[in-house]
């Protein structure tokens, strides 16, 4: 009788012990997990992984161009609406990303201090310094290096008045652009992949202490998480279908014969050195910014990236 009693006891016990099973996951749950995954996968891979690989892919895509005639289809027409709508407004789109991921996430780390904010999104003016005036020095050895096919015709517009053609150094605007849009989007959303961590740090009640933080500052940017996160998550899917589609072209601009692996190739660097310039030098000054002037991407009193 006592053995049975204390058997039943046992199996009482680790009736007690189990732990409830979870609820089932919603298929709207699984659907938002996978695209986030996915998301995740195509922008966290490290630039300088991103640069050598844009990099071979264009050397290695302009050799075979040159040795291999493909034929022709919609995409390598120049008049094509990925190229008249996307790549050739690239930049604006780029910088119209961007400037909601950083808005949204710097309002959250930087606990809703909108002076902050403003800082972190003086990043996006150094972008749009190097994409005008790269694009202006393109086009300034554009026309100080062509000649005219037709005889006594002066300069790049004349001769195409004329209905001749301008011969001349034509670095590949495109490929320029692309890689920039791609760089700067791969350097701005690679905070995202410690966004989780922030979101457990803010569960932390000591935290603010630690890390001396007014506790109003530390609950409202708690709450700016909670409310932001599901936006940021749409943004960081828009910023995903960019870099696809950047990638996509990018790799139509260098199968094609629009220029030669010369002029694609200093396109190229012409990209890494605004990356390196902005990235590598202006932002990496100093451990705290360059000057005080900039903030690297995920700086604040957080600190919960690792920052440069």
């Amino acid at each position: 009788m006592a053995s049975t009693r204390g058997s039943t006891k046992k199996s009482a016990d680790k009736t007690q012990e189990k732990k409830p099973v979870p609820p089932p996951t919603h298929i709207g749950d699984f659907i938002v997990v996978f695209v986030m995954t996915v998301c995740k996968k195509i922008l966290l891979v490290d630039t300088s992984v991103k640069i050598g690989l844009y990099f071979a892919g264009v050397v290695i895509g302009s050799v075979l161009a040159d040795m291999i005639q493909l034929p022709r289809t919609y995409l390598s027409n120049k008049d094509n609406v990925f190229n008249q709508y996307f790549v050739k407004l690239g930049w604006g789109w780029t910088l119209l990303v961007l400037t909601a991921f950083i808005t949204q996430t710097s309002y959250v780390y930087c606990l809703g201090k909108t002076s902050s904010v403003k800082i972190h999104l003086l990043r996006l003016c150094m972008g749009t310094f190097w994409w005008y005036t790269m694009v202006s020095i393109i086009n300034y050895i554009e026309n100080v290096v062509g000649v005219c096919s037709g005889k006594g015709i002066i300069g790049k517009d004349a001769c195409i008045k004329n209905g001749k053609s301008w011969l001349g150094f034509e670095i590949s605007g495109h490929v320029f652009l692309l890689i920039h849009n791609l760089l700067s989007i791969s350097e701005e959303v690679k905070i995202f992949k410690d966004w989780k961590r922030l979101g457990e740090m803010f569960e932390d009640p000591d935290l603010p202490k630690n890390k001396d933080i007014k506790m109003s500052d530390f609950l409202q940017g708690r709450k700016n998480y909670r409310v932001l996160t599901p936006y940021i998550n749409i943004t960081v899917v828009v910023a995903a279908v960019f870099m696809v589609l950047w990638e996509f072209m990018l790799i139509i601009s260098t199968i094609y014969r629009f220029h030669t692996t010369s002029q694609k190739v200093t396109a190229v660097f012409m990209a890494v050195a605004c990356w390196f310039g902005s990235y590598r030098l202006i932002l990496g000054y100093s451990k705290t910014g360059s000057l005080k002037l900039l903030q690297k991407p995920g700086e604040s009193p957080m600190k919960f990236t690792k920052v440069g």
